[in-house]
């Protein structure tokens, strides 16, 4: 039989929700950017349609408000950061201090641009009743995401413990308080001993150390 030349065939016409799904696909990655780049208060839906290279009309058809513009930027951003958190997980090496590893890995999902675009929307959504319906909704995903995650960072010998959802949350707000503390500045001073106080606490609070231990160096760090 003639083989049939690729390029003589007729280009394959993508449906009209293939398109929708390009076009929605695109005007969030604009949105990103201009979040990470700009901020929330100084990005604005014509700078999202300048960068998405679409009409305004299209922009609207997909993203009437600029809150929900936003809010489903800050869900685009969230999907693409477990991504990127689940595969920082797979890096882990199998020695490594599972307590350790759980607080490096949080601290690398709470201290980076992603997640001060996130705090600027939270204080928005503090006077924003609309903003805060439409957010909270991502965020809870958003962190749940983030507790199995660093759940499973633990493994299976803290599977089972009864302690381990409360400490993994206790992380989170923990270190969550500590990037917002330090966002302004970029430099956590003092505040670097923390991190390092709270691997030891715990493993003190998971009873592998004993309380005198939070102020010394955890066995073989």
């Amino acid at each position: 039989m003639p083989r049939t030349d690729p390029a003589s065939q007729p280009p394959v016409r993508r449906t009209q929700e293939q398109r929708r799904t390009e076009t929605r696909a695109r005007l969030l990655d604009a949105a990103v950017e201009c979040l990470l780049e700009l901020g929330y208060s100084s990005m604005t839906v014509a700078e999202v349609q300048e960068r998405a290279g679409v009409a305004r009309g299209t922009l609207l058809h997909h993203f009437p408000t600029k809150n929900e513009l936003v809010v489903g930027a800050m869900g685009h951003l969230a999907a693409r950061r477990v991504d990127q958190f689940r595969a920082e997980a797979e890096l882990i090496p199998p020695a490594k201090d599972r307590l350790e590893a759980l607080v490096d890995l949080a601290w690398s999902g709470l201290h980076d641009p992603a997640f001060f675009s996130a705090a600027e929307l939270w204080v928005a959504a503090r006077t924003d009743p609309d903003l805060r319906a439409a957010l909270l909704p991502v965020e809870a995903v958003a962190f749940a995401d983030l507790q199995d995650g660093l759940t499973a960072v633990l493994g299976p010998a803290y599977a089972d413990d009864p302690r381990t959802p409360t400490l993994v949350g206790m992380t989170i707000d923990l270190l969550t308080g500590l990037s917002l503390a330090a966002m302004l500045t970029g430099d956590l001073g003092e505040r670097r001993k923390l991190l390092v106080r709270w691997k030891r606490a715990l493993g003190v609070l998971f009873g592998e150390l004993a309380p005198d231990e939070l102020v010394g160096p955890r066995p073989g760090s």
